[in-house]
């Protein structure tokens, strides 16, 4: 059976015999005199490469041009009994979303200590960051939190 195309492409009839007028792009390579607000340096005339139109309502992974969360409130995680028996020590990596208001959510455990990981995670989702900036905006950011436990002397 052969395939039938809705909008089939079809050759033209005739070579035309002179050039279409080519049209000079508007503004290209130009960029603006003293730049753009919430634009960045080397950035792309006209178009967002890399970027995004308004980063306040997509999460973006955490990264160098970015400032990072500040905590501004919370508690340091408690160490459960088992840890204590165990004497469980080091640092753990859990990841999660930092919203732009400032709230932590949907963390997940990268590199766990024993009998430790749920007592992280609920001290991560009860502190308040300062949310990561990005040109100045607050950005939703998945971040990488590394948490240092040290045995209570």
């Amino acid at each position: 059976p052969q395939t039938v195309l809705q909008q089939a492409i079809v050759a033209p009839t005739q070579v035309p015999q002179e050039k279409p007028p080519e049209q000079e792009p508007t503004n290209m390579g130009q960029g603006v005199e003293g730049g753009v607000e919430g634009g960045e340096v080397g950035g792309v005339p006209g178009g967002i490469v890399g970027g995004v139109v308004d980063a306040s309502n997509v999460r973006m992974e955490f990264d160098e041009r970015m400032t990072q969360p500040e905590e501004v409130g919370g508690r340091d995680p408690q160490y459960t009994d088992k840890a204590i028996e165990r004497e469980v020590q080091g640092t753990m990596i859990v990841r999660c979303v930092v919203t732009i208001d400032g709230r932590v959510q949907e963390c997940r455990v990268l590199k766990s200590l024993p009998f430790m990981d749920r007592a992280v995670i609920d001290a991560l989702e009860k502190r308040r960051y300062k949310p990561a900036t990005l040109g100045g905006r607050p950005v939703e950011v998945n971040y990488n939190f590394r948490i240092t436990l040290k045995l209570p002397e």
